[in-house]
């Protein structure tokens, strides 16, 4: 099933709770489907209007991209891609959506290529945050369908 994440994998406490980590896999997903909403067409579109402007169609994509993040994350730790995947962004303190300072500093820092970050994240073996995770506080999660999640991991359906 599409975002389904095994409790056996691995874990992190965060506030006071232990929650399941994202999945590789969810991760990927989650930047493709929010690649494929505001890249994809914007740069189809500026490519059109700018023809032979690549180095400035591509650096209005990226800056899209970065408001496109910063936008969904503040309140819900989600864009749609990361809905999909069902995994959220929360604050690495409380288990609650990282707020305006902690997802422009992700976003900003999480972006460049998208690259950096996701190897970053793979070489922490204990809770997989990149090292835009770790100057924003946050970590990203495995988010809860139904039930009670005291870290606030709740996607309501």
């Amino acid at each position: 099933m599409l975002g389904q994440h095994r409790t056996d994998v691995h874990t992190a406490v965060v506030g006071d709770s232990e929650v399941p980590l994202a999945t590789l896999g969810g991760r990927i997903l989650a930047r493709l489907v929010d690649f494929a909403i505001v890249v994809l067409p914007s740069y189809v579109v500026l490519d059109w209007v700018l023809p032979g402007k690549f180095w400035t169609v591509v650096a209005v994509v990226l800056l899209e991209l970065i408001v496109y993040d910063l936008l969904c994350t503040v309140r819900t730790g989600t864009t749609p891609g990361k809905r999909l995947a069902r995994i959220k962004i929360v604050r690495m303190d409380s288990g609650s959506p990282p707020g305006f300072l902690r997802a422009f500093i992700r976003a900003v820092l999480g972006l460049p290529a998208s690259v950096m970050p996701a190897l970053t994240a793979l070489f922490d073996e204990r809770t997989h945050r990149g090292g835009h995770d770790r100057l924003a506080g946050t970590i990203v999660i495995a988010a809860v369908i139904a039930g009670n999640d005291p870290a606030g991991a709740i996607i309501d359906e």
